[in-house]
């Protein structure tokens, strides 16, 4: 979504580089003169999660249990260009954000997280959850001036990791 071009040069050796091996060109997208953009989703969770622990299988190994898998998870994003001025001053901006949120086995949630009337742990029957999530902001401006063409980017990312105090907090 944010690359105009990208030319991968496998032949080593080349003026260009002062080293051998592959090489790699990318051109960030920075708005032309049409209005453009693109826009990306895609999901996933328990309702999506295959089981294929079959009794068969428990019978020949009966610790086997089944994966607790992916809780949810989407990945979404969206890109837009345009003119500012024509011939002359361009935009583009993208946004992305993306999580993930995976029980983790064997692991129990403390059902007194976040109530600081009570210190003492007291186990939950929800699994403890990894939270994977990240969020990104990126947008760029250029100009072109005579035969000068100038070029500005700002970029803005937030990660976040680790388990949550309740199943209702977001990453």
């Amino acid at each position: 979504v944010n690359a105009d071009e990208i030319a991968i040069t496998v032949g080593g050796g080349l003026g260009e580089s002062d080293i051998g091996g592959p090489l790699m060109n990318i051109i960030p997208r920075s708005g032309g003169n049409i209005f453009s953009g693109t826009a990306f989703y895609n999901t996933a969770g328990e309702w999506s999660s295959g089981k294929n622990l079959t009794s068969e299988i428990v019978a020949l190994n009966p610790n086997l249990r089944q994966n607790p898998g992916v809780i949810t998870a989407y990945d979404m994003s969206a890109s837009f260009g345009c003119p500012i001025v024509r011939d002359k001053l361009w935009f583009f901006g993208s946004y992305r954000d993306l999580s993930t949120q995976v029980a983790m086995d064997g692991i129990s949630a403390n059902a007194n997280a976040g109530n600081a009337a009570r210190w003492d742990w007291v186990g939950s029957p929800i699994n403890a959850r990894l939270v994977q999530d990240r969020t990104m902001w990126i947008g760029r401006m250029m100009g072109q001036f005579g035969k000068h063409r100038v070029r500005m980017n700002s970029e803005y990312q937030h990660r976040c990791e680790g388990t949550p105090l309740k199943v209702e907090t977001k990453g």
